[in-house]
């Protein structure tokens, strides 16, 4: 791959990455689906410029801006996310971010030991981006929406009785 290497974000990103927010197979990946409004996505872009701990990154092949990756700091560990936009997906730019974003983590945040994220079960190609990368599946998470879960009994009795 050419050059490859993470910037920090500047103001005039902002609308690049709401376009790679609302990227449906972006939204489809992450843990809320629904669409982000603009004025959410400006309130959001302003606290991440500001918050010392969380740091947006643009992953940069050459000249051209391919993904991102956020990274947010709680003491020794950091929580990561990422994205790498529709045109260059598959093509093992995940996985050179995920590697290149060690090297950085450990220059802008030296405290932190440990990286860690969350993938959706489903969502085969990070899973094995972040495998690829040196990362090792910790645990499962299983989750039940009451509210979805009583909706659809109430439909089974109606349709049942």
């Amino acid at each position: 791959m050419e050059n490859s290497y993470l910037r920090v974000v500047v103001p005039e990103d902002m609308d690049l990455l709401f376009a790679w927010a609302n990227e449906p197979e972006v939204r489809a990946n992450s843990f809320s689906t629904s669409l982000i409004s603009y004025e959410e996505h400006e309130a959001w872009f302003e606290k991440i410029l500001s918050v010392r701990d969380i740091r947006q990154y643009i992953y940069m092949c050459g000249d051209e801006a391919v993904g991102q990756v956020r990274v947010a700091v709680s003491g020794d560990l950091a929580e990561i996310s990422y994205s790498v936009c529709a045109e260059r997906r598959h093509m093992g730019h995940g996985k050179k971010m995920l590697r290149i974003l060690k090297q950085q983590v450990k220059r802008d945040f030296p405290q932190v030991n440990r990286l860690t994220a969350k993938v959706k079960p489903n969502n085969i190609v990070s899973r094995k981006a972040f495998l690829s990368a040196g990362y090792e599946e910790r645990y499962e998470v299983y989750e039940l929406d009451i509210a979805t879960e009583t909706q659809k009994e109430a439909e089974n009795k109606l349709c049942c009785t």
